[in-house]
């Protein structure tokens, strides 16, 4: 459903518990279980709960028309039984069910709060009811409250066909109960409610949810590192089956930083299956045309969530889901004032969940607070604490007293109380007055001292919506997910090292362009990984294997005379010089001929051309790619490179991809075409 996520029902649960100081009375959580309830839903139920809600003729007849009369029977091991009529359950995959469903249930809904049971009152409001599709929880005041559910449960059960499994159900207290059971329905401590397993701890909470998904991670990504996979392969792979499984939970619950490393470890450790990392982590979380892999830091991922859960608050900061955190920040003047404020977590004066806390934090990472003296906040800021906590009066903030500049009467001098009083005509204690004016620290004093602006009596504190964040709009940008993420992980990247080694050998390398050249190919991932990891210098040759195994033979493959480097396997040695010929030639003859042939076009490719030559240099680019990948399988194969047997599978691979659509395959056999490549 629109602006309805699955993790508002567990966060609603889970402020309950971690601000259960809120809750008034003894109350308890009950989660109801029914049989079967897709299977179980009255058709003549369906058809009155769109009467209901105002659904037009036409429409309660067509869903009629779907539903009336429709049979089934059982297969079984002599044939078939009987055909019987069904008169009850939504059809299972037809697109219309989940709405039905959904509009029976919310009868439900209006049923609890039409009748005498009493909610638990928390946050000043009393709630009785969170559903999502046929997972529905019940918020009463006390135990004498779960008789009466009960009851107003089988009532409507009796109307909708939806049956209590009391076996299924339970209860789990807000406070300490004493209790095992209550009318026959478990008191348990922790329940697993819409996959996530909820505990009153919130220390063990984050290790009890993220284990055993973290353990089913490991275990599937060890059953692939038994295939040969390329690096990107790899790469989609621990964002398939591993952050995949684990955002659901991180989008509702806090991760500490021990959960984080465990997580970022075992990625990290398969993409280099289990061994060496050839290659920092900072240069890997870069994007492909900065030299990395595009890989995702699970730290910055969480972070990013919790900034989205920071959006959704915002557009909506009194919904159901929403209220308890609008009122536990409200104390500080509301969630959207404090983020604009130059906040410290341990000193802000409120008891925070560890989730909340989690969210400022992630904020904070992000959010630039560039110091002036007329955007100097006094309420929430870090410099300006009494009894080690950061200020805020709610009756000074009402009457737009808000920055910092507002308690100077003139540069750097501080109003005294009557002064004050007279000018902003707040009534205020000589107390609050007293504990604000000597809150703010001789440093601030002294900044103020060369600064001084006329300022209106009132005004209006900064909105987060209306703030950028980086280089766009909080609220309004596309792709808003991945462009927070880069915020964060912009802090974690580094410039690849091998870019300074190749400096040193050649000038005015467009990285950007080198980095960029494989992606405007079709080729299959090992074909672009040769060039990766000779640019990134860990192609396994076998002078290169000496770092990690000293007593290897680190004669060259082709000619068993010089030491197997890279630059002597793909260039220098005898046959690699005379295959590299041949591909001139063959380069001269059929696409372009007045083109030389050096290593560092082997290494980097062609970049540097005429707009008329572009695709010339396309056919150019590719067939060197395909010619490393030659030399790497040879090496590999203990033969020679071959001309004869490239050009066969130059033609393999440009017939293979003359039957796909995919655009970048048509551009190169359009391309060859042109220079008689394809025969």
């Amino acid at each position: 459903m629109q602006n309805r996520h699955i993790s508002n029902n567990i966060r609603l649960i889970l402020d309950i518990l971690d601000y259960s100081e809120l809750v008034q009375d003894d109350s308890l959580i009950l989660f109801l279980d029914f049989y079967k309830a897709f299977d179980s839903l009255e058709h003549n139920f369906i058809i009155a709960a769109l009467n209901k809600f105002g659904f037009g003729q036409f429409f309660c007849n067509a869903v009629q028309t779907l539903y009336v009369n429709s049979n089934s029977s059982i297969k079984l091991a002599s044939g078939t039984s009987p055909r019987f009529f069904l008169k009850r359950g939504v059809r299972q995959g037809c697109p219309l069910s989940v709405y039905l469903f959904l509009l029976s249930v919310q009868l439900l809904n209006l049923h609890i709060k039409l009748s005498p049971l009493k909610g638990l009152v928390v946050a000043e409001r009393e709630i009785f009811i969170s559903q999502l599709a046929d997972d529905t929880a019940l918020f009463l005041r006390d135990a004498s409250q779960v008789a009466v559910a009960i009851n107003i449960i089988q009532s409507f059960s009796k109307a909708s066909g939806l049956t209590l499994n009391l076996n299924k159900c339970e209860i789990l207290p807000v406070k300490n109960c004493l209790l095992t059971s209550i009318q026959g329905i478990p008191v348990k401590t922790s329940v697993t409610y819409l996959g996530i397993q909820i505990t009153k701890d919130m220390q063990s909470r984050c290790s009890t949810n993220f284990s055993p998904i973290i353990d089913k991670t490991k275990k599937t990504l060890n059953q692939w590192l038994q295939r040969d996979l390329s690096l990107k392969g790899r790469v989609l792979l621990t964002k398939a089956e591993g952050i995949s499984r684990l955002t659901y939970a991180a989008q509702s619950l806090q991760v500490n930083n021990t959960v984080c490393n465990t997580i970022n470890r075992i990625l990290y450790n398969f993409l280099w299956r289990n061994k060496t990392h050839y290659i920092r982590k900072s240069v890997i979380l870069n994007t492909s045309d900065k030299g990395g892999l595009n890989c995702i830091d699970f730290t910055a991922l969480n972070n990013t969530l919790k900034v989205i859960w920071i959006k959704k608050y915002l557009h909506n900061p009194t919904s159901i889901w929403n209220f308890i955190p609008h009122f536990v920040f409200s104390k500080v003047g509301g969630l959207n004032f404090l983020l604009c404020c130059n906040y410290s977590i341990p000193k802000i004066p409120l008891k925070l969940s560890n989730f909340h806390q989690q969210v400022l934090l992630a904020w904070a990472l992000i959010y630039k607070h560039n110091f002036s003296p007329q955007s100097c906040i006094i309420w929430n800021n870090c410099n300006i604490v009494y009894k080690r906590k950061t200020l805020f009066l709610n009756n000074w903030f009402n009457n737009g007293i808000i920055f910092l500049n507002q308690l100077f009467k003139e540069p750097g001098l501080l109003y005294n109380y009557s002064d004050f009083t007279k000018q902003y005509k707040v009534p205020i204690t000589p107390k609050e007055f007293a504990v604000v004016f000597d809150a703010v620290p001789s440093g601030l004093c002294m900044l103020f001292r060369g600064f001084y602006s006329a300022h209106p009596l009132t005004l209006h504190p900064p909105d987060v919506l209306k703030s950028p964040l980086g280089n766009f709009c909080f609220t309004s940008a596309k792709q808003l997910n991945s462009k927070i993420r880069a915020l964060f992980q912009d802090n974690l990247v580094s410039v690849p090292s091998a870019t300074f080694y190749w400096a040193n050998f050649t000038s005015n390398i467009d990285w950007k362009k080198v980095w960029s050249l494989p992606q405007k190919y079709f080729l299959t991932n090992k074909v672009k990984e040769i060039s990766f990891k000779l640019l990134h210098r860990f192609y396994p040759a076998k002078h290169y294997l000496t770092k990690f195994k000293a007593d290897i033979n680190t004669s060259c493959t082709f000619c068993q005379k010089q030491p197997e480097t890279c630059s002597h396997l793909f260039w220098s040695c005898e046959f690699t010089y005379r295959f590299w010929k041949y591909i001139h030639k063959f380069i001269t003859d059929s696409i372009f001929a007045d083109i030389q042939l050096y290593y560092k076009n082997i290494l980097f490719g062609f970049h540097s051309f005429d707009v008329k030559d572009r695709d010339a240099f396309f056919c150019v680019n590719m067939v060197l790619f395909m010619a490393k990948f030659h030399i790497h399988k040879r090496k590999f194969s203990n033969k020679k490179p071959d001309f004869f047997v490239f050009k066969l599978e130059l033609q393999r691979y440009l017939n293979l991809i003359s039957a796909s659509k995919n655009t970048k395959a048509q551009k190169t056999i359009s391309i060859c075409k042109s220079f008689g490549l394809l025969t």
